[in-house]
């Protein structure tokens, strides 16, 4: 559980950083959006997560970023709803990808051969 709650703290870190960045209306969001995407699919580094795992914690957490700053200036019920939404799906792949490397597989029996 410890890899589980360093990678969930790593991304919010991330993506609280970028929702203060994106507060401000002069800020370049391109990199800074760039940034999160890169950091969330960096963050299941050493779990057996293959693109389309990486992928969706990437789009997820620019999404909890974007989300974040909108909620942060008060748009609305739907940002503050639509971030919550999105960190439990975030936790959630998270945790999948956490703990899917620590049952580990069964190792494959393989037959010998007869002679």
């Amino acid at each position: 559980m410890p890899g589980f709650l360093l990678r969930a703290f790593l991304l919010l870190a991330v993506e609280c950083g970028a929702a203060a960045l994106l507060r401000d209306p002069g800020t370049p969001w391109i990199p800074v959006l760039l940034a999160v995407f890169v950091a969330g699919s960096a963050v299941p580094h050493g779990t057996e997560a293959e693109l389309g795992a990486r992928f969706l914690v990437a789009v997820t957490a620019v999404g909890v970023a974007r989300l974040g700053a909108s909620a942060w200036e008060g748009h609305g019920p739907a940002a503050p709803a639509g971030l919550v939404v999105l960190l439990l799906l975030q936790t959630g792949a998270l945790l999948r990808l956490s703990l899917r490397g620590r049952r580990g597989r069964r190792p494959v029996r393989r037959r010998g051969r007869r002679r």
